[in-house]
Parts: structure tokens; C-alpha cells; sequence
């Protein structure tokens, strides 16, 4: 089965679509997921991340955040730890590619655990460190 590290621009478009390019892409992959056709695995960061859109840019409540954060648990499992080993190459690909440690580190752990990043985040789509939702959309068993 193949599997796929889901990064946070692409698990937004999950749980909200309004505003929100490339929904139906995204949901495919989690319906795919579901399925058990496609192993999505996430990030702890993850959990930051959207929390942190839920809460500041789309302003749902606390308790909306947290049961969302709930569910992605549910639907994906526990998280996957940033490995220490991957601290190199975050920073290397940061600096390479002038992203954020955090986008470094989405493509620093695909790499490591050497699995492809799905991702809608343009700065990693177009350092080719991750492969956009229309390209895994039309990819899936």
C-alpha cells in the first residue's frame, strides 16, 4: 500500500473548504485513506499547525479545535515524532530553498522516512520537495 506524509495545507482542506482551493483533490486522498487504498500519516506538527488556522485566521471555538484535533487522531492515528536524525536536513532545505524550518521539516521527514509529501504549499511544490493534490488526486488506486 502506498503511503504518503500529509502535510498541514492539504489536511485544512479536510475539515473546511470554504476559501479553500483543491478540496475535492484533498478529500479524495482522505477518502482514499478510509479506504484503506492510501496510508496518510501525519506529523505532531500537524497538530500545532491547524490548531493554530482554526483557531486565528478561521476563528472556530476552543472546543471545535479540540475535537477536531480528536478526529484527525481517529482518522490518521497517532502522529508521527519529528526524528532528531531529520534536524539536518530540515535546516539544509530550509536554507537551500529559503522555506520556514517548518515547510523543511514536512519534506526533511518525508525524506527520511522516504515517502512522498503531499502537500498545496506552493514554496514546496516548487522547490519539488513535495508533489501538489491534483498530481496524488489522479494517482490514487
Amino acid at each position: 500500500m502506498r503511503r504518503v506524509l500529509v502535510d498541514t495545507s492539504v489536511l485544512v482542506k479536510w475539515f473546511h473548504a470554504e476559501g479553500e482551493a483543491d478540496v475535492e483533490a484533498a478529500r479524495a486522498l482522505l477518502d482514499a485513506h478510509l479506504a484503506e487504498r492510501v496510508r496518510c500519516h501525519v506529523l505532531d506538527l500537524a497538530c500545532y499547525e491547524l490548531g493554530n488556522v482554526l483557531v486565528r485566521p478561521l476563528g472556530w471555538a476552543g472546543e471545535d479545535v479540540a475535537a477536531q484535533l480528536d478526529d484527525l487522531v481517529v482518522i490518521v492515528g497517532t502522529p508521527l515524532t519529528f526524528a532528531a536524525e531529520w534536524f539536518l536536513d530540515a535546516a539544509t532545505l530550509a536554507e537551500a530553498h529559503r522555506l520556514t524550518f517548518y515547510d523543511a521539516a514536512w519534506a526533511a521527514a518525508a525524506r527520511g522516512l522516504a515517502i512522498d509529501l503531499v502537500s498545496a504549499d506552493r514554496q514546496l511544490l516548487s522547490s519539488r520537495l513535495a508533489i501538489g493534490l491534483s498530481a496524488t488526486a489522479s494517482e490514487l488506486p
